[in-house]
């Protein structure tokens, strides 16, 4: 039997897509790469939060929908609240660091007034104002190799990525972890979603890690409780220990930022829920939302 995975085609998909495929064909399975295209490798310039929700999966979904393929690989932390009717999140592999770094020659306090700092997202940019509102914080776009070189090419003084990203390419770089508790990770960042029918749940049950699903449905909880989508300055992390999740999230508008906690062994749909109207309250009461 043949598998068609359908991803982008980007070096860090493609080694994501490597991880599936090796799984499958380890269990006897031939696999076949769909390559798609999508809206947000069309307009590479634009700030991920002016191109709109879920710019990364749309097509790559739909590919799976329409029977082209039939599983779809993607980044978690690029996908919207709600699969189209028809898929189910099948399998999330064990979770790779999900900190963000700051790719630098100098650690993120030692940094000079008016480095430029380079980042796609309006999380990055907004907490970065924050921690340090005299540095110069510039918007980039492309893939991780463009944006290494960019920064090499020194067109930048530091830019900041997500750990998990650089491990699966294996880029060797001078960086610096960020601290969750000012610099809380994009919902689900470091986690590799299998999506497709239900129908197909049971061949990749031995690759779904239980720990990995069960933060990743907390934080997407949180998300749909606190409302905004994958570009929106909000940050969530659950983290699985000792049947124990814990979980802290924060948001910012660039000039506040509020940071809430939550640690309870209730299910994770719950422990979301909880830690999303507990960041919803906080805003409220900082004047960020009405």
């Amino acid at each position: 039997m043949k598998i068609r995975i359908a991803a982008r085609g980007s070096k860090l998909s493609l080694k994501q897509v490597e991880i599936v495929t090796s799984f499958l064909e380890s269990q006897g399975y031939e696999t076949e790469f769909i390559e798609i295209k999508t809206k947000a490798d069309l307009f590479g310039n634009k700030p991920l939060h002016e191109i709109g929700k879920g710019v990364f999966e749309k097509e790559v979904n739909e590919a799976v929908l329409e029977g082209r393929a039939d599983v779809a690989v993607h980044s978690m932390k690029d996908m919207s609240s709600e699969l189209p009717l028809g898929l189910e999140l099948l399998a999330t592999p064990r979770r790779e660091d999900p900190v963000d770094v700051l790719v630098s020659e100098l650690d993120l306090g030692e940094l000079p007034e008016k480095s430029r700092i380079g980042t796609g997202s309006l999380r990055r940019a907004n907490f970065l104002k924050v921690i340090r509102p005299d540095l110069v914080v510039e918007n980039i776009r492309g893939n991780v190799d463009t944006r290494l070189r960019k920064y090499r090419n020194r067109e930048y003084d530091g830019i900041i990525l997500a750990e998990a990203g650089l491990r699966r390419l294996g880029v060797d770089i001078k960086r610096f972890p960020l601290d969750v508790e000012s610099f809380t990770p994009e919902p689900n960042q470091g986690i590799i979603a299998v999506v497709g029918s239900s129908k197909l749940r049971g061949m990749f049950q031995e690759l779904n890690h239980v720990g990995t699903m069960m933060e990743a449905l907390a934080e997407k909880e949180t998300v749909k409780v606190v409302g905004g989508g994958c570009h929106s300055p909000l940050g969530v992390l659950f983290r699985l220990e000792d049947d124990v999740l814990s979980g802290i999230a924060s948001y910012s508008n660039g000039v506040k930022r509020v940071t809430v906690k939550v640690s309870t062994r209730e299910s994770p749909q719950i422990a979301g829920r909880e830690l999303g109207k507990m960041l919803v309250k906080a805003m409220k009461n900082e004047g960020l939302i009405p």
